[in-house]
């Protein structure tokens, strides 16, 4: 039952790009409504002025307080991410325990709009470390594009065409930046079949009642900034609508690539369906995810609910994910970021490969001005087994999420 939900989930995919004759990529490059959704969001409730002031922190220039032809909009931006992990396990009768932090992201950058459509945004890496590692060094860029934002063209409204390195936002969880996201770390499933940065095309707007995104990129990967277009592509369409007073999103990713051309997917398609609506009080998103690489297919679902405890300051998150693959190909967590998998390592146990993950989070987030500054927490419960692996594992996450 399970896998022919799925299947008629990626059908549905495949459908849907056809039916609007398009598609849309990047949460940075989709959608005057989000702007105008986070302009109004951004409206502090009772922190005081150092909120406003944090918020606002990094807009040098906006021609709504002195106009000019040439440059409409100066800014800089940053986020800054630490985060604590303490695991303990069993593996195959082999306990493990540990504890272990992360600077998990450190970013800086600056975008310019100017000549009224063109925007150029580059943002670098600062963080140099990993699992129990906080090193700073720069060593890349995070995103560089230049993009520019048409006036309508047929049943476009407003198209935005673009080219750089960039996030691509596969799945209703990459969708969501990590400053806003609601959980310390995404889910497995998520990360599966999340995309290194990429360089490519990209095209997003308006079609009637959908929001469109189309994308096509090289599957190498970026030389400090852009990369080389000589190997394979990957092929990106994203829809967005409204449907029953929530949000449903359809995601497809198909690559064209051989192993040895592809330094960014590592694997041959995915399709993503996400759902968010506020029901009563709360939050509920659910995605489901379907996937296949040259070993076997990936799929799952993700249900996550939420609410405020205290109105914009304390909220309650929960989580279930669970992934299965086809052969034995998942992994709990990355090895190389805070994680089971890094926990268990570090102690000197390897967890074999399984094909069931079943996992459970609760959490607490506290919000000193929205989601430039919080902490987050959280209890993860987390099983695999599959092949020779029977992993079992109770981890506490603790995080700290800064941006401006």
């Amino acid at each position: 039952m399970n896998t022919q939900f799925l299947i008629l989930t990626g059908l549905a995919f495949l459908i849907g790009p056809l039916v609007v004759n398009g598609a849309g990529i990047s949460s940075e490059h989709s959608a005057k409504k989000k702007k105008k959704e986070k302009k109004e969001k951004k409206k502090d409730k009772g922190s005081g002025d150092w909120c406003k002031t944090l918020q606002d922190f990094g807009e040098l220039y906006d021609k709504k307080t002195k106009k000019n032809p040439w440059v409409q909009k100066v800014e800089v931006f940053g986020r800054y991410q630490q985060q604590w992990i303490y695991s303990d396990g069993t593996d195959r009768g082999r306990d493990f325990s540990g504890y272990g932090q992360e600077l998990r992201r450190f970013r800086v950058g600056a975008s310019i709009e100017f000549l009224d459509r063109w925007k150029v945004h580059g943002r670098i890496n600062l963080e140099d470390g990993g699992f129990n590692n906080t090193h700073i060094k720069h060593e890349n860029f995070d995103e560089l594009f230049i993009r520019y934002e048409s006036k309508d063209i047929g049943f476009l409204d407003e198209p935005m065409f673009g080219y750089g390195l960039t996030k691509i936002d596969f799945g209703g969880e990459w969708h969501t930046s990590s400053v806003e996201i609601k959980t310390v770390e995404r889910s497995n499933l998520s990360n599966i079949y999340s995309p290194n940065r990429a360089t490519g095309f990209f095209m997003a707007a308006e079609i009637e009642d959908f929001d469109v995104v189309v994308g096509v990129f090289s599957s190498r990967a970026r030389n400090y900034a852009l990369a080389d277009w000589d190997g394979g592509r990957g092929y990106f369409t994203s829809i967005q609508t409204k449907i029953a007073d929530g949000k449903l999103r359809a995601d497809l990713l198909f690559v064209d690539a051989s192993e040895e051309e592809d330094e960014i997917f590592g694997f041959d398609w995915a399709t993503s369906l996400s759902y968010d609506k506020k029901i009563g009080d709360w939050d509920l998103f659910v995605n489901g995810t379907y996937g296949r690489n040259e070993d076997g297919d990936i799929y799952g679902i993700v249900i996550m609910p939420s609410t405020f405890i205290i109105e914009d300051r304390l909220e309650a998150v929960f989580r279930y994910q669970w992934a299965h693959s086809t052969s034995l190909q998942l992994r709990p967590g990355r090895r190389n970021h805070t994680s089971v998998r890094a926990v268990a390592e570090a102690d000197g146990v390897k967890i074999a490969p399984g094909d069931d993950n079943h996992a459970f989070y609760a959490g607490l987030n506290y919000y000193f001005c929205e989601d430039n500054l919080k902490l987050m927490t959280g209890i993860e419960y987390e099983t695999l087994t599959g092949g020779i692996t029977d992993t079992e594992a109770t981890t506490v996450w603790g995080a700290l999420r800064f941006f401006f």
